[in-house]
């Protein structure tokens, strides 16, 4: 069996995932992205760190050792084009990155996916080899979201769907039947941490239970390489700003390890429930 090839971000999905294909006895080469993965989160032997100018280096790791699959997974910074220091054996690929770099982030993920498949490669969605790290139908944990809560998870869904031409964010944060926040470049976290600011100021009044972040992926939104996640950080803020849980499409947003998200649910007071 061929290795499958993990090119790995930041964050814990990287090496939960290289963990669950370990464990099943899936051969990997992990391709840690330098300042984003962290390498001594993965077994030493094949793993190689990578600058983002040294795709020819990488391009030809891979076909040394026979790999065809590849994952793309974990939190990375979107770079400036003029930023990237290429070596030698990577010019040759830079105009191609040079239009996938004139849009927003999906046109610039398609042309991450278009550019390996084109060298050959197939390119897998974390749900594919791993759906155990998605969140799936209902809560998590002990809590689930209350009949007046639904109503307001449904709107905030299609607020989600509304916005998704934009390019913008995949979360949003209502409550008091209102829309309080929506996420754009900063991040979900970085968004709760907002909302907890102003709850924390008293410019902003959530009662304690009646707020919701709702996640999911924008329409179109390829899953393979750009997967809305949430993790303990999540729920810390959420919990911080005064919400009552958190909603997410089912089987299309990664939470890891789903036992350990839902006592740490749990323990906030907060319902997670994945929602078809």
């Amino acid at each position: 069996m061929s290795p499958l090839a993990i090119i790995a971000g930041g964050g814990d999905f990287p090496p939960a995932l290289a963990r669950i294909l370990r464990q099943a006895g899936r051969p990997i080469y992990v391709a840690a992205l330098d300042g984003a993965a962290d390498p001594a989160s993965f077994p030493p032997e094949d793993l190689d760190i990578y600058r983002l100018g040294q795709l020819g280096r990488l391009l030809k790791a891979l076909r040394s050792r026979g790999v065809v699959d590849l994952v793309l997974i974990g939190s990375l910074p979107r770079p400036s084009f003029g930023g990237i220091v290429p070596e030698a054996s990577t010019l040759k690929y830079l105009p191609h990155f040079a239009r996938a770099f004139q849009g927003g982030d999906d046109h610039l993920l398609r042309g991450v996916v278009r550019f390996f498949e084109e060298q050959g490669f197939q390119v897998l969605g974390p749900a594919e080899i791993a759906p155990g790290l998605t969140a799936p139908e209902g809560p998590l944990g002990r809590l689930s979201a209350s009949a007046e809560t639904r109503a307001l998870i449904g709107r905030g869904f299609a607020l989600l769907e509304a916005i998704s031409p934009f390019d913008v964010g995949q979360a949003a944060i209502l409550a008091d039947h209102r829309v309080v926040a929506i996420e754009a470049a900063e991040g979900t976290d970085a968004t709760l941490r907002r909302v907890a600011e102003l709850v924390g100021k008293g410019r902003l009044k959530i009662a304690r239970g009646d707020g919701v972040l709702v996640k999911a992926p924008k329409r179109g939104q390829d899953l393979r390489v750009d997967m809305p996640a949430i993790g303990p950080e999540t729920l810390r803020l959420a919990s911080e700003a005064g919400l009552a849980g958190i909603a997410v499409r089912a089987g299309q947003v990664l939470v890891g390890e789903r036992a350990g998200l839902a006592a740490l649910a749990d323990r906030h007071g907060l319902f997670v429930e994945g929602i078809a």
